[in-house]
Order: C-alpha cells, then structure tokens, then sequence
C-alpha cells in the first residue's frame, strides 16, 4: 500500500525497527559517514553526471538517511 491506501486501511500495521551500531562485517544498510566513504560518494556523484539517461535516486543519490516513502514520493514526482 501507499499513499491514501494507507490512510484508508480499516486495519492498523505496528511495525518496529531496532537499531544497532554498524561494525566491520555487517551490511550497511544506512550511508557510513567517514572519510573513505565521503571520498567514494564524491566520485560516485561526477561519475554520475558524465550519464546523462541516468537518474540516481534516494540514499545512494544524497548519501543521505531516507525513508523509503519520501524516496518513492520524489521517483513518482519525477515521472508522474
């Protein structure tokens, strides 16, 4: 569901998230702020522009925190 599906649902979803710092090993789902990866996000980024039928979008785009509705909000903008 998304959008005014949500808010029209006669039934109520709970959901929780349990966060934990990342370590060495573990998939990083949410940007690492350091230096290394600072570094690659800024190649990433000019690479990106050298393309231009290419459109990045959400956490790898900003390198950036986002829930995943904003992202989908700001895809549908794009195209709808």
């Amino acid at each position: 569901m998304f959008g005014e599906e949500v808010y029209d649902c006669p039934k109520t979803v709970i959901s929780r998230e349990f966060s934990t710092e990342w370590n060495p090993g573990m998939e990083p789902y949410y940007p690492v702020n350091d230096a290394q990866n600072a570094a690659l996000y800024v190649k990433y980024k000019e690479r990106a522009k050298q393309m231009p039928n290419m459109i990045i979008g959400g956490r790898m785009a900003d390198y950036a925190y986002y829930d995943m509705d904003i992202v989908v909000e700001k895809v549908m903008s794009l195209f709808g």
